[in-house]
């Protein structure tokens, strides 16, 4: 009898197994199917005026496949990511400048990255599917991932992660099963994911935070099988410090070091604080203004920190999962919390790709534990959530529709100098001069140090006839950067169209020599030449 109780009972507990089994089979499915209707008005969208010029239309690597060798000696935007180039240069070659193609592979990769996190976190849960279908869908449909997917220059986004997350599974196969092929793979995935994106340089790091979930003891040991995957970082590294060096990829004003701390601190606070409540979204944030004190969110951010780190060390023993998560989203923000400044910008939408998936990971792990894994109960929780999200991501990538959607909202939810200066750029564009000179006024009282606002609000007085006006402008754009090139240049095109060809040629001659590389003045100088009869210099 006893017997047949103990058969009884173990049928009974096969039940649950199948229903796990049967309800796994659609997740996938769903979540890839969601994120598709989600990303789909990216098709028909177009470029936008931020960075995408200089990736697309004034990129001469990708329009011939045959330039092998530029595409990683050259960088781009103070970068060498020869394969994102690439990608870009097929691209091109399907769809020259008709940006559908390119939107049509972010996506495809942003589709394959939800399946790399999946497969990630069922690995890292051991086989819990609840959590991995709780991370999946978010990382797949959280509104502060459209920056990384529906912006055409972000490519090297959505590919550095492919090979990133693909990385970090056979790096967890490997301490799984000691298997030594998993571990020569997962230094391929590393040097995969750095030709993608320099970020990735942060990858051996990451790596700790797997074996904190696995429990790992650290040791010499531990320490010494991450060396060969420091090695590639560290001469990516250093390759892209030059390379950003030479564009002067810095901050523009300089805060002092106990401002830059609290800006790393405020990320930190931010970024957790935009996954909860991710509301009045923007695709530029900009630093706080360098004259002013600094408001009190930035001395509130250190005790966050502190928070997440005295929830780390609660949780270490007898919570690893949460001890994971918070280390994985601190190591992937480390390069992008603005403690050196880099750019105009304190936090940035597309740095959240790979950290949030720690937090996601965490909320998984807690959503688990709260419905004790009933998975039917769970979806009460994760599908409405999932689909609010949904919901505000498919609203938010209507903004990158183009550049003049993309401005405006940025002016609607973060003004600043540098949303007003763009949107004028593209009001030029249009010859709409009255309304585009209203907004480099606005960029300039806003940031009064905005050189650029004042040469491109000479640009629009130069093709209204303007010239005092212009000239003006001009100098006041030299006096706040006076090694500014494009100013000079500027100013020899203003003064030949003057007919003014002594004072054009000594501006054009200054453009060269401060910059040898930058070509307008050269093309200005020999339509000079050509009005001055000096054909053979023009040549």
């Amino acid at each position: 009898m006893a017997k047949k109780k103990k058969i009884e009972k173990h049928s009974h507990l096969k039940k649950p197994t199948e229903t796990v089994s049967s309800a796994s089979r659609w997740h996938l499915p769903f979540i890839l199917i969601l994120t598709a209707i989600i990303y789909l008005p990216t098709l028909n969208a177009g470029f936008v005026n931020w960075d995408d010029p200089d990736y697309i239309y004034n990129n001469y690597v990708i329009k011939d496949l045959s330039h092998l060798t530029d595409f990683f000696t050259v960088p781009i935007q103070g970068n060498y990511h020869p394969l994102t180039m690439i990608s870009l240069a097929l691209n091109y070659a399907v769809s020259g400048y008709d940006a559908w193609s390119y939107h049509l592979l972010n996506l495809v990769l942003h589709l394959v990255n939800c399946f790399l996190v999946y497969r990630l976190t069922l690995l890292l849960s051991r086989s819990n599917i609840l959590i991995a279908f709780v991370t999946s869908l978010l990382f797949a449909v959280h509104p502060m991932h459209v920056e990384s997917v529906a912006w055409v220059s972000e490519r090297k986004d959505v590919l550095y992660t492919l090979f990133f997350l693909a990385g970090h599974i056979t790096f967890t196969k490997y301490i799984d099963t000691g298997v030594k092929k998993e571990y020569w793979m997962t230094l391929l995935f590393l040097i995969l994911s750095l030709l993608s994106k320099p970020a990735a340089v942060i990858f051996p790091v990451s790596l700790f935070c797997i074996d904190i979930l696995r429990n790992r003891a650290f040791s010499f040991k531990l320490f010494a099988e991450k060396i060969p995957f420091f090695i590639p970082a560290l001469l990516m590294g250093l390759l892209t410090i030059n390379a950003q060096k030479q564009i002067g990829a810095t901050g523009e004003e300089y805060f002092g070091l106990g401002s830059n701390i609290l800006f790393g601190f405020y990320g930190i606070m931010m970024y957790f604080f935009k996954l909860i409540l991710p509301f009045g979204q923007s695709a530029f944030y900009p630093f706080p203004p360098i004259n002013e004190k600094l408001s009190a969110v930035y001395y509130i951010a250190p005790l966050f920190t502190l928070l997440l780190a005295l929830v780390t060390y609660i949780t270490w023993k007898k919570h690893k999962a949460v001890a994971f998560g918070i280390s994985f989203y601190i190591v992937n923000l480390l390069l992008v919390l603005q403690v050196f400044s880099v750019g105009s910008a304190v936090i940035a939408e597309r740095y959240t790709y790979v950290p949030y998936i720690g937090i996601f990971y965490i909320a998984g792990y807690l959503l688990n534990m709260l419905v004790k894994k009933d998975i039917k109960k769970s979806y009460q929780v994760a599908v409405p959530i999932g689909l609010i999200f949904s919901i505000l991501a498919f609203l938010q990538v209507q903004n990158w529709k183009d550049g003049a959607a993309l401005w405006d909202n940025v002016i609607k939810n973060q003004p600043s100098s540098r949303a007003y200066n763009s949107r004028g750029n593209l009001l030029r564009d249009e010859k709409q001069y009255a309304l585009a000179i209203e907004y480099y006024t606005k960029a300039i009282q806003i940031n009064k140090a905005d050189h650029e606002s004042f040469n491109n609000r000479a640009n629009v007085y130069m093709d209204l006839n303007k010239f005092d006006s212009a000239y003006i402008d001009y100098k006041n754009a030299l006096a706040i950067k006076p090694g500014y090139n494009v100013t000079y240049d500027n100013l020899g095109a203003m003064f030949a169209k003057k007919n003014m060809f002594d004072s054009a040629l000594y501006y054009l001659n200054k453009a060269i020599q401060l910059d040898p590389d930058y070509t307008p003045p050269y093309n200005n100088r020999a339509v000079c030449y050509i009005n001055m009869q000096r054909f053979d210099e023009s040549i």
